[in-house]
């Protein structure tokens, strides 16, 4: 709850310190994320417009979560079985 105080009384920040500031904040309210910074792979430049529209396609988006998902599995099961 401090941080949350904390950040409401700040001071005006350069962006950078702010943009750590405010994810700090969304962690503690919501729930956690990450954010992924994907360049464009080699031989697909004449896909630029493509690729630029994936930021904002749901269908590759739910893909990416369930990756996400699938990787934070396999991680428990490889830490589990390793403890036995």
């Amino acid at each position: 709850m401090w941080r949350i105080k904390k950040w409401l009384e700040r001071k005006p920040v350069p962006k950078k310190e702010y943009d750590e500031e405010k994810r700090e904040f969304e962690m503690a309210i919501g729930k956690p994320f990450i954010t992924l910074k994907i360049e464009l792979p080699d031989g697909f430049e004449d896909q630029r417009a493509a690729f630029l529209e994936l930021e904002n396609n749901s269908e590759f988006l739910e893909e990416v979560e369930d990756l996400a998902k699938k990787n934070l599995i396999c991680q428990k099961r490889n830490t589990s079985s390793a403890q036995k």
